[in-house]
């Protein structure tokens, strides 16, 4: 299971670096990107005990904050629901 997370994100991060690749300014979207997820992820494990499921900040959830942003953690809570 490990090991499918994180083959998926690193093709997730590839094709972030891709899409950012054709921007003006690549590198400040991409560290924008990844402060506003780690921003989320920070917001969300402080809030995760009134909602019901607890987010665990390790390398993966880190790791998918930081390279997907705001979308990765609300994927990260959708599955967290979903469990």
């Amino acid at each position: 299971m490990d090991a499918v997370v994180l083959v998926l994100g690193i093709l997730a991060m590839l094709l972030f670096i891709r899409l950012c690749a054709n921007q003006r300014r690549p590198v400040k979207i991409m560290l924008v990107n990844s402060l506003f997820g780690i921003a989320a992820l920070a917001a969300a494990a402080v809030i995760s005990g009134f909602m019901g499921c607890g987010i665990a900040v390790n390398y993966a959830t880190v790791w998918v904050s930081v390279a997907l942003g705001i979308p990765g953690v609300m994927g990260i809570l959708t599955v967290m629901f979903l469990l």
